[in-house]
């Protein structure tokens, strides 16, 4: 918990409001309350300012007449945003073996693990060798860690899960601003990672904790190996997605979407329930229901199909282009 007035000084900003107020932590303009420090990147978002019920808010002076809360100015909202995320960070505590206060239902743990303070692990689990399972991790009943998966703090795991060799659960997503210098400050990732029930998790997998709020892994969905789930994805349930496939930030899959080897989904992009994506597409749009291949950008399957079929005859149709043309010219 921090006074107002020390966060004002910890990103270098004029406070305009009352300077006594103590913030408990960082939380969307959406969701934040009296006790919460919110952040309005630019006038683009200037409406999300109208409905702000958060303690305070870090803005740019042209926003400061339409803020209805106490103000941070800066000049660079996102840089000062990265800047406070730090203090706000809770520091896992490194150890070895097992914490006293550990919670654990199960007999079937390796004795190479590590598992950090107030752990709980339910009935039935068995957890391979080399795993850390660090502070405040919940794991429910029936399920399976393989050798050498890292889960990081707070992270939640729900009954029946598989998790593969060499999985990583609640990394750091990918998060930086850039400031006048043009030197990178990384954002610290406040949010965790939520996995439902009955979720199948591939081997070398990783998914990233978000950044105020949590990456969540809906119940019965299947990740292939080497998927990356990146900061504050939503999957939806019984979506299955193959290996090798990249989702940036912020994206939300729809229940039952099927991504194929390969494919990329750009940030922010989001997928109605049933969405089919082909391996190897790139998404740089919003989906509805339907099966989408793009490897340029992204189109409608049956769409792409025709396209693909004109492009398979080009050499042809050049050919008789060619011939037209020289008939043309002994003419």
């Amino acid at each position: 918990m921090y006074r107002l007035k020390d966060i004002a000084t910890f990103i270098d900003a004029e406070l305009i409001g009352d300077a006594s107020i103590k913030i408990n932590s960082l939380a969307t303009s959406f969701n934040a309350q009296k006790d919460q420090l919110t952040y309005i990147a630019s006038n683009k978002y200037k409406a999300d300012l109208l409905d702000l019920k958060a303690g305070a808010v870090i803005i740019t002076k042209d926003l400061l007449e339409d803020c209805p809360t106490n103000a941070l100015v800066v000049d660079n909202v996102y840089l000062a945003f990265a800047q406070i995320t730090h203090y706000f960070k809770q520091q896992p505590t490194y150890l070895d073996g097992i914490h006293t206060s550990a919670q654990i239902n199960s007999k079937n743990i390796a004795k190479s693990c590590t598992i950090g303070a107030h752990v709980v692990i339910g009935k039935n689990c068995t957890i391979g060798t080399n795993t850390i399972i660090e502070q405040g991790v919940i794991i429910g009943n029936n399920v399976i860690i393989q050798p050498n998966v890292t889960i990081l703090q707070n992270c939640t795991i729900g009954n029946n899960v598989f998790l593969s060799v060499g999985v990583v659960i609640g990394s750091e997503g990918f998060g930086n601003a850039l400031d006048n210098q043009g030197h990178w400050h990384t954002i610290a990732h406040l949010g965790n990672v939520i996995i439902g029930d009955d979720v199948a998790i591939g081997a070398n997998t990783v998914i990233d904790r978000g950044t105020l709020e949590d990456t969540q892994i809906h119940s019965g969905v299947r990740l292939d190996n080497l998927v990356h789930i990146a900061h504050n994805v939503s999957l939806g349930a019984n979506t299955a997605i193959a290996a090798g496939v990249t989702i940036g930030g912020s994206v939300t899959l729809g229940k039952r979407c099927q991504v194929g080897g390969g494919a990329v989904i750009a940030s922010h992009m989001c997928l109605a329930d049933d969405v089919i994506v082909t391996g190897a597409s790139t998404v740089d749009k919003h989906l509805n229901k339907g099966h989408y291949t793009g490897f340029t950008s992204i189109s409608l399957h049956s769409d792409w199909k025709r396209i693909q079929m004109w492009l398979s005859k080009l050499d042809k149709i050049t050919q008789y282009l060619n011939i037209k043309l020289k008939s043309l010219k002994g003419q």
